[in-house]
């Protein structure tokens, strides 16, 4: 793994782990606050002052590591990445206005079923029949929370699967960006790209904010800046089929929270369903991770050209 070690004493794999921990338990936090700010707010507004806010909260950072880390060989990678990440922050939004907190959360659980089809287009890795299968099976779960034909149709169920296919492109770009480049640089350049992606909408809609809203908005820049640098760590430092399942802890916070905050009770086909596409994706992992101890114990094969 490139990138520097924050925790050398500690094993890659489980280091990973710890950083998207950390990071499913900020941004889940994060997910509960916009709530009451998008009900203040247009979305599209709330998701501009978060980005420039964050941005702000970026630029020391950028500046210490210097603005050589974004690398212009990659300054495509990065505006794309950006765009994923508008769209999927801005779908998620309107996801937790129209679902409850932990349906949301189940249903984004989705997000490494889309992630493991991306890399086997985009990275090239070799996907198997078994976990070929298991994103079947992890699909057939989210039907089980949507239960369609049975239950209303709530566009906040478009709106979360959307959010769950563009996050896990963002995924694959960070994971080819983090090969090479600074985890804050990746982290900086989605915000300060994502800004003005969102300025020129928010102004159609724009509203004075409450002081709350304010308030909530600089408490979310920080966590989610937070948040995200701590899962482009994770995916830096360990391999994404052993870090990407860690974000399944955000299930029961998300849960107490949608309770606490919303007095929310998650019907019996939102853990039921979370159960089916958290089992499909720790077999995916698992796979993975069997795989790669066999690459490591055959013997090597001819040196080949670096992908670039």
């Amino acid at each position: 793994m490139s990138g520097r070690r924050w925790m050398p004493g500690l094993p890659a794999p489980i280091e990973g782990v710890l950083w998207m921990a950390l990071a499913a338990l900020l941004l889940t936090t994060v997910s509960a606050m916009l709530r009451p700010v998008a009900e203040d707010i247009p979305p599209v507004q709330l998701l501009f002052l978060r980005c420039a806010f964050s941005a702000l909260l970026l630029l020391p950072f950028l500046a210490r590591s210097g603005w050589g880390v974004m690398r212009r060989r990659t300054l495509g990678l990065y505006a794309l990445r950006a765009a994923l990440m508008f769209a999927s922050m801005l779908f998620w939004i309107y996801a937790v206005v129209e679902l409850p907190l932990a349906e949301a959360t189940a249903l984004a659980f989705t997000a490494p079923l889309f992630a493991t089809m991306l890399a086997a287009a985009i990275l090239a890795e070799h996907v198997g029949i078994r976990r070929w299968g298991a994103v079947i099976v992890g699909f057939i779960g989210a039907l089980v929370i949507i239960r369609p034909g049975f239950a209303v149709m709530n566009m906040g169920i478009v709106f979360v699967l959307l959010n769950a296919a563009s996050w896990a492109g963002a995924i694959i770009l960070a994971r080819l960006l983090s090969r090479g480049d600074d985890p804050v640089a990746i982290v900086a350049s989605m915000f300060l790209l994502a800004t003005p992606m969102a300025m020129v909408p928010a102004l159609f809609v724009w509203e004075t904010p409450s002081v709350t809203s304010l308030v909530l908005l600089i408490v979310m820049a920080v966590l989610g800046v937070l948040g995200h640098i701590a899962a482009t760590r994770a995916l830096a430092v360990a391999e994404t089929s052993v870090v990407v399942p860690v974000e399944y802890i955000q299930l029961p916070i998300s849960a107490l929270l949608g309770f606490i905050l919303f007095a929310e009770v998650p019907d019996i086909y939102t853990p039921i369903g979370a159960a089916i596409i958290i089992a499909a994706v720790v077999y995916i992992s698992h796979r993975e991770a069997m795989q790669a101890r066999r690459r490591a114990a055959d013997p090597p094969l001819p040196a080949v050209p670096p992908t670039p």
